[in-house]
């Protein structure tokens, strides 16, 4: 408004504080007293919903939303993690688009001849799913290395006394560890950053500042570090929601698309769709 009325450009510095005395405010009413939320945190909430809604127009349409969909995430993912930022924007699409694809999938799909079976086995994994990932979440936390003293009575640089002598000596014997570790081939005893002790295949997370053990990899989807503590739960959360979306998707497609006879496994009809070209004449 102000650059169409004076005809000058806002300063970024000033544009930046606007931005970040907005977010400030930005607020939802909690127990306990108003929680501050961030635009990565609600942006998926609001933008699923009309992406869905434009994707269903037509075949068009829904072509250029799921090509642009995909661009725009992998796009996101590739800058937030060349810079090692902490967001909640992957961890909030995941929940928005479960949310959305279960209540559309329940409202509408059943009504055109799902079987209930069908309907409990989708049910089921995506529960197992979903408590998984759940899982993976709250126990990301318990991969960080605690400070502890060690065998060789080395502590931690945090932990030594406030006297800048015994500091000093601490970190000598640091580095000292650390370069041996680093001359002989194997992974260092130390973390190089943070300067504690680690087990070994345990590494540095840029993103949470700690140190993880028997760390995998930063899970921007969970917002957390996969590792020692949660490994397992997200392997299977990620097992059980490949299954939930595929058999959504199929049960999906065969509900509203003409389907086939492609297998009968022990009693079992396995449909898949044969002609979907009626499928957006229902918008719905």
């Amino acid at each position: 408004m102000s650059r169409c009325v004076t005809g000058r450009a806002i300063d970024k510095s000033r544009f930046s504080n606007m931005l970040l005395t907005f977010q400030d405010r930005l607020r939802i009413p909690w127990r306990g007293g108003a929680k501050q939320v961030t635009f990565g945190a609600i942006f998926p909430i609001f933008i699923l919903p009309l992406l869905i809604s434009l994707a269903a127009i037509n075949a068009y349409t829904f072509t250029v939303i799921f090509v642009a969909s995909a661009v725009i995430l992998c796009y996101t993912f590739s800058y937030v993690r060349q810079r090692s930022l902490r967001t909640r924007f992957f961890n909030m699409w995941i929940i928005s688009s479960v949310v959305y694809i279960l209540l559309l999938f329940e409202v509408t799909v059943p009504l055109l001849e799902v079987l209930p079976e069908e309907n409990y086995t989708l049910a089921a994994f995506t529960l197992i799913s979903l408590i998984c990932f759940y899982q993976a979440y709250k126990r990301a936390s318990f991969n960080h290395v605690k400070i502890t003293d060690t065998e060789d009575g080395i502590t931690d640089i945090t932990e030594a006394s406030n006297t800048n002598e015994n500091a000093e000596q601490t970190l000598i014997l640091l580095d000292q560890e650390l370069e041996t570790g680093q001359q002989s081939g194997k992974q260092p005893s130390i973390c190089s950053i943070c300067r504690k002790h680690i087990q070994p295949y345990s590494a540095h997370c840029k993103v949470c500042n700690a140190c993880v053990k028997r760390y995998d990899h930063h899970s921007y989807w969970l917002n957390g570090c996969i590792g020692e503590s949660n490994h397992r739960f997200y392997l299977t959360g990620l097992i059980f929601g490949i299954l939930a979306l595929l058999l959504g998707a199929d049960l999906t497609l065969t509900a509203v698309c003409h389907p086939f006879l492609a297998a009968n496994i022990l009693g079992v009809q396995i449909l898949l769709p044969d002609d979907c070209s009626e499928v957006f004449d229902m918008y719905e």
